[in-house]
């Protein structure tokens, strides 16, 4: 369960415009021929939105995942928990069964 709560406080990493038009930037200066940097800078941002999303998309089933494992687990010792507690019913009156004759 704590790898559950450290796992939902964790937030997707985000780019800032800052950052995104300073790498655009120093990937035109790589460049040989001209390239007009508001609209690489412009698809570079939709770029990043859209990985962003698929991002938080891939996290929200993942952490889903994550619950529905734990649930299955917490369920199976409840019923294996059950289990023992009949076993233990049925131990005590096998016990009481052979004494008492």
């Amino acid at each position: 369960m704590l790898g559950l709560f450290i796992f939902a406080t964790q937030t997707p990493v985000t780019l800032t415009e800052d950052e995104v038009a300073k790498a655009v930037t120093e990937a035109t200066a790589e460049l040989e021929s001209p390239i007009d940097e508001d609209v690489l800078a412009a698809a570079v941002q939709r770029s990043v939105a859209k990985l962003e999303h698929a991002q938080r998309t891939r996290l929200t089933y993942l952490a889903a995942a994550y619950f529905v494992i734990w649930l299955i687990f917490i369920l199976y010792v409840i019923y294996l928990e059950r289990q023992q507690r009949d076993l233990d019913k049925r131990l005590t009156q096998l016990e009481q069964n052979t004494v008492d004759p």
